[in-house]
Order: C-alpha cells, then sequence, then structure tokens
C-alpha cells in the first residue's frame, strides 16, 4: 500500500519501521530535518521536509494517489487539518492522532465531520492498558480481546512454582480448566508449546483465558495478588487524567503526584474525586510522607524514562504489590529488565499495534475475515491476533484436529455466545465466532493465513 505519514517525532517513527517491515511505501512529511534524518537512516522510507498541514506539501508528498494519510504530529489541530485537506486532496482513508481529551470526547461528531477513518490516542491506549495491568496484579501485562471476554496475561514461572517441571498435556488434570498456555519465552527463544512442553523457573508465560479462569489460575499457583484498592500516581499528565478516570470509575482510590502546580489545578477540577498533590515525587522523602508504603500500586507516569525506572525501582523496595513503569524508548525497558519491573508500558508500541491492525484489515476485501486487533508480545517476537467470522472463511464447522494449521501457529480462544472457549481437538470454528490466535509467523493479514498452503 502506498502510505503517507506526517510527522517523524518519536511515535512517527515508530509507526514508519512497523509499516515499512510490512512492505508498505512510505512517504514521511515533517518540518523537521533532524527527525526526517532519522528516518531516512533507520528506515526503508521516502521523506519530504515541509509543513505536513499545508496543502500544496501534502499534494506534492502524493497524498491524492495514495491509499491512506496518517497523521501523528504532536498537535492534534495540526493532525486533523492534515486529514480533512488529504480528503480534499482526495485520499480515502485518514488516521488522526487525536491526544486532547476534550477533542477526544467529542470524536463521535468529530470523526463524521472531518472524514477520519480511525482516531488514535496513544495515551489513552495506554491509560487503558495500566487498567487493565492493575485489574490482574499479578500478571506483567494483560491485553484484552472481544471486548474483554478473552484475555492474555504474562506471567514468569518463579522457582517452586506448582507449575515447576510440569508437562503442559498434564495441566488440566493438575490445575483449573479454562486457561492455555499460548506462548513460552525461555532463554531468548520464543516458543508455541506442544502437550508435550515442560515448564521451568524462569520460563515467562503468556496465558490465554476468561478473565475469571485467568484470576482462579494465578490464585491455584499460589501467585494471586489481591485487587487494587488505592494507586498512587506519578506525573500528572495526559495518561494519570485518563487512568485517573478509570480508576476511579472502578472504585478505585487515587492519589497524583505532580510537580507543576497550573497541571495540579487542572486535574483538580477534571478528577474532582482523585486526591492531588504538589511536589516533587522522584524525592523518596516526598514519598514516604504521602504514603507509598501502603499503597496497593505505584504507576510512573513522568517525561523522563530514566526517573520513572529508579522511581518505580523505589516503590517496588518499598513493598508496594504492583509497579507499572512508563517508559517511552524500548532499550530502557530491555535495560531495566533484570530489576523486577515486570510492568513495562509503551505507548508508542501501543499506538503503532493499532495502526498495523487497521492496515493489514484495509488490505482485505470485504468478504474476507480481516483482524479485528493485533497485539505485540515477547518483546515483539509473537503476535496475538483477533479475528470475527461475520461471513464465509475456510474450515469453518471441521474439527481442529482435523485443520492444516500453520505449525508456528495455535488457535488459543473461541468466543462464541460471550463464552471463552479453550480449544481442544474436536472443537469447531463457526460464523460469528471471535477467534484468537497467536503466532510467530509476522505479516498474517487474514483468517485464511492460519493454515498451511
Amino acid at each position: 500500500m502506498n502510505i503517507v505519514l506526517v510527522g517523524a517525532g518519536r511515535m512517527g517513527r515508530e509507526i514508519a519501521f512497523r509499516l515499512a517491515d510490512e512492505g508498505h511505501d512510505i512517504t514521511v512529511v515533517d518540518n523537521d530535518a533532524d527527525c526526517l534524518e532519522q528516518i531516512a537512516n533507520t528506515v526503508d522510507a521516502m521523506t519530504l521536509l515541509g509543513n505536513g498541514a499545508d496543502y500544496s506539501v501534502l499534494s506534492q508528498a502524493g497524498v491524492g494517489e495514495a491509499d491512506l494519510l496518517i497523521a501523528v504530529t504532536n498537535e492534534d489541530a495540526v493532525n486533523m487539518l492534515c486529514c480533512l485537506s488529504g480528503k480534499k486532496l482526495g485520499v480515502k482513508n485518514t488516521v488522526a492522532r487525536v491526544r486532547t481529551m476534550e477533542y477526544f470526547r467529542q470524536m463521535v461528531f468529530l470523526k463524521d465531520e472531518l472524514g477520519l477513518s480511525l482516531v488514535l490516542n496513544p495515551e489513552q491506549a495506554a491509560a487503558a492498558e495500566i487498567s487493565r495491568i492493575l485489574r490482574f496484579p499479578s500478571a506483567a501485562k494483560v491485553d484484552s480481546f472481544a471486548k474483554g471476554r478473552a484475555e492474555m496475561v504474562e506471567h514468569t514461572v518463579m522457582e517452586g512454582c506448582p507449575l515447576c517441571g510440569l508437562r503442559l498435556d498434564k495441566l488440566r488434570s493438575k490445575l483449573t480448566n479454562g486457561i492455555l498456555i499460548a506462548v513460552v519465552e525461555r532463554n531468548e527463544q520464543v516458543l508455541i508449546p506442544r502437550g508435550d512442553f515442560v515448564l521451568q523457573a524462569g520460563d515467562v508465560m503468556h496465558v490465554v483465558g476468561s478473565p475469571a479462569a485467568i484470576s482462579g489460575f494465578f490464585k491455584e499457583i499460589g501467585s494471586y495478588k489481591r485487587s487494587v484498592r488505592n494507586a498512587m500516581l506519578l506525573g500528572g499528565g495526559r495518561i494519570s487524567l485518563y487512568l485517573g478516570t478509570y480508576l476511579i470509575g472502578a472504585g478505585i482510590r487515587v492519589k497524583i503526584i505532580e510537580r507543576s502546580a497550573e497541571h495540579c489545578e487542572i486535574l483538580k477540577e477534571m478528577l474532582p474525586k482523585a486526591e492531588i498533590l504538589l511536589g516533587d515525587g522522584t524525592d523518596p522523602r516526598v514519598l514516604e510522607e504521602e504514603g507509598i508504603r501502603t499503597a496497593d500500586a505505584f504507576v510512573a507516569l513522568t517525561g523522563s524514562d530514566q526517573n520513572n525506572i529508579i522511581t518505580g525501582m523505589f516503590a517496588q523496595r518499598e513493598g508496594v504489590g504492583k509497579v507499572v513503569v512508563k517508559v517511552n524508548e524500548d532499550t530502557f525497558k530491555l535495560m531495566a529488565g533484570s530489576q523486577k519491573l515486570d510492568s513495562f508500558v509503551l505507548p508508542k508500541n501501543s499506538a503503532a499495534e493499532i495502526i498495523v491492525s487497521y492496515v493489514r484489515g484495509m488490505q482485505h476485501s470485504i468478504h474476507s475475515v480481516g483482524i479485528e486487533s493485533l497485539h505485540d508480545i515477547a518483546y515483539g517476537k509473537a503476535e496475538v491476533l483477533e479475528f470475527s467470522i461475520n461471513g464465509d472463511a475456510p474450515n469453518l464447522g471441521v474439527p481442529i484436529k482435523d485443520l492444516g494449521i500453520r505449525r508456528d501457529t495455535l488457535i488459543a480462544a473461541i468466543i462464541r455466545n460471550y463464552q471463552c472457549i479453550i480449544p481442544g481437538g474436536n472443537d469447531t470454528m463457526e460464523k460469528n465466532d471471535t477467534v484468537i490466535a497467536v503466532t510467530t509467523k509476522f505479516g498474517m493479514k487474514g483468517f485464511a493465513d492460519i493454515f498451511a498452503d
């Protein structure tokens, strides 16, 4: 596909890298020559120096002949103007990054008025991811499918865990039904395990099941952590604003520490039920005075990756049950991975997953079963795909044991009539099902791709 991307910042670079890796023709537009140089040096993409909101620049970038225009600058108004101009030039599909809560609340109206195909809000997506993690404190990462009816959680097998030395084909007889260990990370390898696979201490599991089944699983293996009742958030930016709204709506007490008096006043107005404190949350004495030892969860959301990691390590040392750290660069996540900080959130990655999922869906005809959502797991070495079978699809009604499913792919769950089914060999996939598949084969664009040629 021919794609024009306006905005070459951190998020633009990640999206350009992912889309170029998928084989698309990318043209990146920005008025910052240094940002464009970074793109040119790391991504197989064309670059154009200029103002992406300028009609003539968009025309020069070939927007009129493009399949898709994506605007992800730091300015919501610029992104929306880019998409509006792109529509006038003839592009059919447009995606705008919209971060401000006031704009985002009006998106149902604005999408139609501006002709937007998709509204991208990385901060809201990151807040939603953190809220899912706080619902399952035992998990390092949580991805949700089929409107929350199925979850995939990441968890490390600890020494002494009942799972150590257990063959997966014995799992159902030893522990609760209703879950599936879909992917295991071991010694830099990412494996889709079969029945004869034996779990070891240090393995990182990616487990699929309904929320209730996963909670029961954690209780049985002795890794269950109590629900979060109060959370301390460090930093009062957009993610804190969205996350505070989610948590308060779930009945969780929220305390936000922010060093800017102006931001504190905005937070007090937007989140009247939250406790907003003016102070430097990177000072251990401030965190101790504000009761970090009694917090069920600590979420570091400042603009500094280093500050987030260091305060997260401090919160872990002080005995906080669940610590979540936001980082902007993958390198910091890799460097801090050995410091017992298991839950990291990268907004740029969440945004890129949404874009890749949308673009793959565009590539399919109206009669095919495309991808509803896509999530990277295991440091990007595997993908989890959600398919909604609303029309004709291959191999429906055939027992899974009789299907030629790819060796690098696993049917992890089937959602049917609001129930999450962990499939066995005799189960079938039917029309109107939602199917969750896990694969180490990248580039799948539709349901038919899960089957061997």
